[in-house]
């Protein structure tokens, strides 16, 4: 691949399979595994600001500047990341606060829109992975997922589900017609691990002839 710099973001609801696909993908290019949020967390240690205040102290600018500079040092950097958030219910949800009966709450975007101007101007071509599956597949998934690890429910019923597939769509959308990224999506609804992680990996090394 050269000396092309690549950074593969892979997106979409949870239970899509994003964690699993990054872990494998990172071995088999090989890639180093580095996620744009942790540009804040490792700015927040270096500058000795709680990891809790990391998203508030520490700047787009300079998260944007640290993660492109990551990116530079690779060939490949692969991260995964959803697209749209519900700040209450996340925020709840990563810090172990679960034992709550979460309220309506409207989806935002998660992306820093300026990041992908900075890697362009920065010569590292990006990559947007999008893995989609039917309601009711990634509703069966979330909860063999649970039985099978523990991993906590992040939509109780299919009506959630749907809200989620329906934000992470249309901030992809939104993401593709503003920004100047390649795109790739893949639909896994009747895909193996292994074919999804074939049709994922082709790509990349399509993109870096």
């Amino acid at each position: 691949m050269g000396k092309l710099n690549i950074f593969v973001m892979v997106s979409g609801p949870a239970a899509s399979g994003k964690s699993t696909l990054v872990d494998r993908m990172a071995t088999t290019l090989p890639a180093h595994f580095y996620k744009p949020s942790k540009a804040y967390i490792d700015l927040a240690k270096a500058k000795g600001i709680l990891v809790e205040k990391a998203f508030r102290d520490v700047s787009e600018s300079e998260a944007g500047d640290y993660f492109c500079k990551i990116c530079k040092g690779y060939p490949i950097t692969i991260g995964d990341q959803h697209l749209s958030i519900q700040p209450i219910k996340d925020t709840a949800i990563a810090i172990g606060d679960t034992n709550q009966e979460f309220q309506d709450e409207p989806y935002v975007s998660a992306i820093d829109y300026t990041l992908f101007e900075k890697l362009g101007t920065n010569e590292i071509r990006t990559l947007l992975i999008y893995l989609k599956a039917s309601v009711k597949e990634l509703y069966k998934r979330a909860y063999q997922r649970n039985q099978e690890t523990g991993m906590y429910i992040r939509n109780k019923t299919l009506a959630d589900v749907k809200a989620e597939v329906e934000a992470e769509e249309y901030h992809f959308n939104e993401l593709i017609g503003k920004v100047n990224v390649d795109s790739h999506i893949i639909e896994t609804s009747n895909l193996t691990a292994d074919e999804v992680l074939y049709n994922a990996v082709s790509r990349v090394r399509e993109l870096g002839r």
